[in-house]
């Protein structure tokens, strides 16, 4: 766990994806089982085996008022948001209605700022928030080449033209993540998130949008002075399957700004289906070079 200060009661916020069940059964192993405050439609219903309650985005006075009562000193969050807070479901309880005023000018602000606008009413509730990288160090991508196969010429291309619509995208505080095929940007992620996005490619290929035969690369990485506490990049086994699924050779994420579910199922997926996978400093462009 994190070094910086003692970890207390451990309050886990859960999206959607794999990882927030991963988390929450990793801490339970280790004999701190977390509570968990799920996003309404978003999260695993798994999740519910433990000391549990379901919230809705647009109720923060629920969410403190639940985190106070289980006596949570540390929260962390974790996992995807699709849906966004809307305005006709915010309850008029005084401690919402004084969130509300500092959540709505961020509603139609990026990801990013709606999620710095949800840390900031935690912490002045007097409860921590902080990184799943803290939590669980080895979720974090680790750098270089990781499996499957070294990368050619064709591929370095592709995550260099990706890597640079990635760090694009982010500057937007619009998404984390694009797909090049060779000098080609031919996907950038909007709201749907990663997975449609690749799906989008493999429906692309089907309809001859886009050439049949297997290339480009999927780049996932944290936006330019992202808040690393929440919504960090996140890629695992079905990032793979996906990938293969839309004929791409290589997949990078941000190496030590991103992590990586089930890392050794990821890489064996990636040496399955022979899709390089690497983890990468986007700053650091020039070694893609081919």
């Amino acid at each position: 766990m994190g070094e910086d200060a003692p970890w207390g009661r451990i309050g886990l916020i859960a999206g959607n994806g794999a990882l927030p069940l991963l988390v929450a059964r990793t801490l339970e192993m280790e004999g701190n089982a977390p509570f968990v405050i799920g996003i309404e439609g978003e999260a695993d219903p798994h999740l519910e085996a433990f000391d549990f309650v379901s919230a809705y985005t647009g109720h923060p006075g629920r969410v403190v008022a639940a985190l106070k009562k289980a006596k949570v000193t540390d929260v962390v969050m974790v996992g995807g948001v699709r849906g966004r807070p809307q305005l006709h479901r915010f309850i008029p309880d005084w401690t919402t209605l004084k969130f509300a005023a500092r959540l709505i000018p961020r509603l139609r602000a990026g990801d990013d700022a709606l999620l710095r606008g949800v840390i900031s009413i935690i912490e002045d509730a007097g409860i921590r928030v902080r990184g799943v990288h803290e939590l669980v160090p080895s979720l974090l991508a680790p750098a270089g080449h990781l499996a499957g196969p070294k990368p050619d010429r064709a591929a370095k291309t592709a995550l260099k033209t990706a890597t640079t619509g990635a760090l694009a995208l982010g500057k937007l505080d619009a998404g984390q993540a694009a797909i090049a095929i060779r000098r080609r940007l031919v996907a950038l992620e909007g709201a749907e998130g990663t997975d449609l996005m690749i799906e989008r490619i493999a429906q692309l290929r089907t309809q001859g949008r886009l050439q049949a035969n297997r290339t480009g690369a999927l780049v996932k990485i944290a936006k330019p002075g992202q808040d690393l506490r929440a919504d960090l990049p996140t890629i695992g086994p079905d990032t793979i399957k996906n990938a293969a699924a839309a004929k791409l050779t290589a997949v990078a994420v941000h190496a030590g700004r991103s992590l990586i579910s089930e890392l050794e199922l990821t890489k064996q997926l990636a040496d399955q289906h022979k899709i390089t996978l690497m983890g990468i400093d986007p700053d650091q462009l020039a070694d893609l070079t081919p």
